[in-house]
């Protein structure tokens, strides 16, 4: 054994001078992602909704990943289903205009966010609720943002962070998320949608 060689305890096999086995840069697991196992995680759900108030979150900074849709909720069922053109243009006033935008918080859950618009179409006017979450949803495309309703102002409040890593984003198209988010029947194309027709009573 020569002078620039030592034995490893463990496998008494001589180790390069010099060099840890222990050294955590071998063996720590900090910074190994999925990819790097050869693993895809697939997306099964995507929630639409804003962002939890209790979440750090990060908007899709990309432009192409932003549709100005309609959106019919049903507040008891607390479901929200998107409205194709040729239904929404009958029956107006059941939908609200929204932007959708994709967002990952910070422990990496994919959501679509319905942010609202002013709707010139149907007279309803912005409101600081509107402004403050599309301003919001601007400034967490460049910061981790977190976001509360601040009742006594009638807006939402905002905090942001610089600490946090920046996001990982699904490789996924804005036409795949939607299909994701509004698939199971919640896609109102038809007047003759299950919905549709329990808003007519029938």
């Amino acid at each position: 054994m020569t002078k620039s060689e030592k034995v490893s305890p463990a496998e008494g096999q001589p180790t390069p001078e010099g060099k840890d086995p222990f050294d955590l840069t071998n063996i720590s697991v900090a910074g190994v992602t999925s990819e790097d196992l050869g693993v895809e995680k697939p997306i099964l759900v995507v929630p639409v909704d804003k962002p939890s108030k209790q979440d750090f979150f990060r908007t899709h900074p990309d432009p192409a990943y932003r549709v100005e849709v309609r959106v019919l909720k049903l507040e008891a069922e607390r479901e929200t289903y998107l409205v194709a053109k040729d239904v929404w243009l009958a029956s107006p006033g059941e939908t609200k205009l929204v932007r959708l935008v994709p967002y990952l918080t910070r422990t990496g859950g994919l959501g679509l966010w319905p942010v609202s618009l002013p709707d010139d179409l149907l007279g309803k006017r912005d409101t600081n609720w509107g402004i403050t979450a599309r301003g919001a949803a601007e400034i967490a495309e460049t910061k981790w943002v977190r976001m509360q309703s601040n009742m006594a102002r009638g807006c939402y409040d905002i905090v942001t962070s610089d600490k946090i890593p920046d996001p990982v984003w699904p490789n996924t198209t804005l036409q795949d998320i939607l299909k994701i988010a509004f698939g199971g029947g919640r896609l109102i194309d038809s007047l003759d949608h299950p919905v549709i027709r329990q808003l007519q009573g029938l």
